[in-house]
């Protein structure tokens, strides 16, 4: 099982503070070694590369459940994500 939590908080000037860790469950592992929990924080900010504008993120991860063998303690994350313009234009729900 893979559940990705998103939590982000924009601020001015294109910064963003923010959480996506991905909580892993394997059933198939003994008792000890099912669960893999994170936490961190990633810090990101919208640049424009020439004309297109991206964002650019640095997470940072610790997994303080993990499994024994294994399992992964620490994680650092790169992203670079192209900011598309609205595609669909008008509201979508109210």
């Amino acid at each position: 099982m893979n559940l990705q939590p998103i939590a982000t908080v924009f601020f001015g000037d294109g910064w963003s503070i923010g959480y996506s860790g991905n909580i892993l469950a394997d059933w198939t592992a003994p008792s000890p070694d099912v669960w893999t929990v994170p936490v961190g924080l990633g810090l990101g900010k919208a640049v424009k590369l020439g004309r297109l504008p991206v964002k650019i993120q640095l997470a940072v991860q610790y997994m303080p459940v993990h499994p024994r063998i294994s399992g992964q303690e620490w994680n650092v994350q790169v992203s670079i994500t192209p900011v598309i313009p609205k595609l669909i234009k008008g509201v979508l729900f109210q």
